[in-house]
């Protein structure tokens, strides 16, 4: 399995407060992305590479893991005028092989991956959180307005991702910003997206959705795990100021 690391936007609604891409944001003496890298170093295999989608200040991105090895850069010209599907898309034409796409502003356990990896992975998968209303709850975010709807049935395949929530009690788990694709449905993900008018501003979970009602089937694993996403500059100022070893969910 290869991972592929999404870095290529501005972060436009932080960029104001901290002058950088959020993937470079440093929580316990690192950024971002670089404990994401490490996360991935302590479990992948020799043969399993990383990829990393740049876009804006990518020489900056490049500069802060110099240090890091076997890292392959794909550059995304066009960030600044298309979303992150633009850049999965991109990453997914360059790799052609099993993929799991990780966000980069987000902070995980490691426990999120193996399950991933554990797991017999014939469909798109993505593991969703369980625990997340105790994690919005701390973030002090409206739900309603900040989290997305998401769907299972009885087998745990997603019925519906990617709208917002009208009905907590029915809302049970979380998208998390990590996508397992197989090789072989990899060819059939690129047509379906080319294929679309409008894909400019189109995020990942609305291109999930879209799958979904197209008929493919998309796997979920549910994981109680420690996850946090840096969407705006008060979840930095909250996160900085966790005893996160503390924590428990």
């Amino acid at each position: 399995m290869n991972y592929l690391i999404l870095a290529a936007g501005k972060s436009s609604r932080i960029y104001k407060n901290i002058k950088k891409p959020k993937s470079l944001l440093k929580v316990k003496k690192k950024t971002l992305i670089s404990h994401i890298i490490d996360k991935i170093n302590q479990i992948r295999k020799n043969k399993t590479k990383i990829y990393i989608v740049t876009g804006f200040k990518q020489k900056l991105i490049k500069s802060k893991l110099y240090k890091k090895k076997n890292i392959k850069y794909i550059h995304n010209k066009d960030f600044d005028k298309k979303d992150m599907m633009s850049s999965l898309i991109l990453g997914l034409k360059n790799i052609n092989d099993d993929t799991l796409m990780i966000y980069s502003d987000i902070y995980f356990d490691k426990k999120i991956i193996t399950e991933i990896i554990k797991k017999k992975k014939k469909y798109i998968t993505l593991p969703v959180l369980k625990n997340w209303k105790k994690i919005w709850k701390f973030r002090n975010k409206n739900i309603f307005e900040d989290a997305e709807d998401l769907k299972l049935n009885k087998k745990l395949f997603i019925k519906k991702i990617g709208s917002k929530i009208k009905n907590l009690k029915n809302s049970n788990y979380q998208y998390m910003g990590l996508v397992f694709f197989p090789k072989n449905k990899i060819r059939i993900i690129i047509k379906i997206y080319n294929k679309l008018k409008d894909k400019n501003n189109l995020h990942v979970t609305r291109f999930l959705n879209i799958l979904i009602k197209n008929g493919y089937l998309i796997k979920a694993i549910p994981i109680s795990a420690f996850w946090y996403e840096f969407d705006d500059y008060d979840d930095y100022k909250k996160f900085k100021r966790l005893a996160i070893n503390n924590l428990s969910y």
